[in-house]
């Protein structure tokens, strides 16, 4: 009998809204690797908050959002953002749930390969249903970067 992997995520709560959540995250991420605004969009509520992990501008709403998806993927062709969470705990009522884990960010401009990672916190809100991006919070831990190969 083959065993399943096990996830490493921590679930806590409503499992099957934790691993509902863990898949939209999941979605998401192929949504930024992919560059599918649509995609991404299904995942945020119209209202979603950003908050960068560094000197960037708070990114409130949806279409904000989007704005500054399509604008790195045009300035970045090699961008690459990935969010592993750690940790999703859905509340009581099964409507809210907050999701920590850590980040990574990777492109090359002028020659230098940068590389940022660090946590952040996401709030999901179940709407008709399906798990949503509510607001997400990044704090940069670290910054490198160098002459690309």
């Amino acid at each position: 009998m083959r065993k399943s992997a096990k996830s490493d995520i921590q679930l806590l709560g409503d499992k099957p809204a934790a691993r509902a959540i863990a898949a939209a995250r999941a979605g998401f991420n192929a949504a930024l690797e992919a560059r599918s605004l649509k995609a991404i969009a299904d995942v945020l509520v119209e209202e979603v908050v950003l908050i960068p992990g560094d000197e960037a501008q708070l990114i409130t709403g949806r279409d904000a959002q989007l704005e500054a998806w399509s604008s790195i993927f045009s300035q970045m062709p090699d961008v690459s953002y990935v969010r592993t969470p750690s940790r999703i705990e859905v509340c009581e009522d099964s409507q809210l749930a907050a999701e920590t884990g850590r980040w990574k960010g990777a492109w090359s401009t002028d020659g230098f390969a940068i590389r940022y990672s660090g946590r952040y916190f996401a709030k999901w809100r179940c709407v008709e249903g399906q798990w949503k991006l509510e607001a997400e919070t990044f704090v940069t831990m670290k910054r490198s970067g160098g002459r690309a190969a």
